[in-house]
């Protein structure tokens, strides 16, 4: 059974690059769309490219530059952006040295069946595995 892991939200603000200090500012922010930069800025902070990123929050190609040009995603895919920079600020902050936080989301586990965890992003499912991974090894728990 997959639990929701609680995450402070002003620990975003950083990797999205837009100010949401509390919950409920960021669930009006997704509800409303998020901004195109966020995109951006969480491509920048992931260190991707852009056709791996929108392969994450499910959009093809042509579809992120229909949101570009809009200026705004949709509230689903707001969400799946939301999930995926909720894990990398989890991870930055586990790992406390981007270079070291970037290395490990993009090298295969073998507690993740040898996939990367940034893999597993793209479905609420894996990101809930990869920060139960993390929670692991927080505690001292190598897999």
């Amino acid at each position: 059974m997959a639990t929701i892991t609680s995450f402070p939200t002003d620990k975003l603000t950083p990797v999205i690059g837009i100010s949401v200090d509390t919950t409920p500012e960021l669930i009006a922010a997704v509800r409303r769309g998020l901004p195109f930069a966020v995109f951006t800025t969480l491509q920048k902070s992931l260190d991707v490219s852009s056709a791996v990123l929108a392969q994450l929050i499910g959009l093809p190609v042509r579809t992120l530059q229909r949101r570009r040009r809009e200026g705004r995603f949709k509230p689903d895919e707001s969400d799946n952006l939301v999930r995926i920079a909720r894990v990398l600020s989890r991870t930055l902050g586990f790992f406390e040295d981007k270079a070291e936080a970037l290395y490990w989301l993009k090298t295969p586990a073998s507690a993740l069946d040898d996939d990367t965890p940034l893999s597993l992003l793209d479905t609420e499912v894996g990101a809930q595995e990869v920060l139960r991974l993390l929670g692991q090894l927080e505690h001292g728990v190598f897999p």
